[in-house]
């Protein structure tokens, strides 16, 4: 691939602003359909669009901003893992390309840049909400960990590859690992303005530099999401594409169901994490292990 070409796919498709319009459609689409579906006032579904828009073109609050440094940093590691997704036409559709401990660490990077942006805000509620975000974060990544290596186990390599055959095992593997990671989308962590929250205090460009992370990062799970079906060899192979129109389907319907218009408690969802999303986790990634 030639420099301009690599640049295109960070910046342009599938990177940086592709990702941040399917992940701000899918969060307005899931919105939109879960307080539909349960007869509630439902703001538009491209609400999250304007309201990034919106957030860009008003001035930032006085004084120094040094927590939009780490959301800036966030945006530049997701279009780099955005990049590498397998898109259709955009290489070898049932492989990530690269290390797969590189893309983890890439998407371990968003919920890191929400913490370093409390801990460096200089408004004493921001910092107060580090401390009831930092367990959640934490909690959610572990199993994610976990998730993401049950193929690479069963086919004896770095890499989320397709090179897995086409049995039964296999795709159920692929199912347990597809659907655990869409439990494991970012759906707690839709930061809104409220008292004790970590991006408390922010307002205008650098609130909406973490609305796109937000976005981004909800896009980059899914993405992983389409990966992992077309590794398991679940989908038929010459539908190229076919597993991103299932994957967002299935992201915005995980997300509807989830949006009940009620705030979850940020220590419970934790517990949530840890008490059975972290050993489901192990166990696929066993799974994977014995499959080999």
């Amino acid at each position: 691939m030639t420099v301009l070409g690599g640049l295109l796919r960070v910046f342009l498709c599938p990177g940086l602003l592709s990702a941040l319009f399917l992940g701000l459609l899918v969060r307005g689409l899931a919105t939109w359909l879960g307080l539909g579906a349960r007869g509630r006032p439902a703001p538009p579904p491209w609400r999250p669009l304007q309201e990034v828009f919106s957030l860009a073109g008003k001035p930032p609050p006085p004084g120094p901003q040094p927590a939009v440094w780490p959301g800036l940093a966030g945006l530049v590691a997701l279009s780099w893992a955005t990049a590498l997704l397998p898109w259709p036409g955009w290489g070898k559709p049932a492989e990530l390309p690269g290390d797969l401990i590189l893309y983890l660490v890439l998407l371990a990077v968003p919920p890191l840049s929400r913490l370093l942006a409390a801990g460096l805000s200089a408004y004493l509620p921001a910092v107060l909400g580090l401390r009831r975000q930092a367990p959640i974060e934490l909690a959610r990544l572990f199993p994610l960990f976990l998730t993401v290596t049950a193929l690479p186990l069963a086919t004896g390599q770095a890499t989320l590859a397709g090179q897995m055959s086409p049995t039964l095992e296999h795709a159920l593997l692929s199912l347990a690992t597809a659907a655990l990671l869409l439990v494991l989308l970012p759906w707690p962590l839709w930061d809104r303005d409220e008292h004790d929250a970590p991006l408390t205090g922010l307002g205008g460009k650098p609130l909406a530099v973490f609305r796109a992370l937000e976005a981004m990062e909800l896009a980059a799970h899914l993405g992983l999401v389409a990966v992992v079906l077309r590794a398991g060899a679940f989908l038929p192979p010459h539908l190229d594409g076919l597993e991103v129109v299932v994957a967002l389907t299935a992201g915005m319907l995980t997300l509807a169901f989830l949006e009940p218009g009620r705030r979850f408690l940020l220590p419970e969802v934790a517990r949530r994490y840890t008490r059975w999303a972290l050993p489901a986790a192990a166990l696929v990634a066993f799974l994977g292990w014995w499959l080999r």
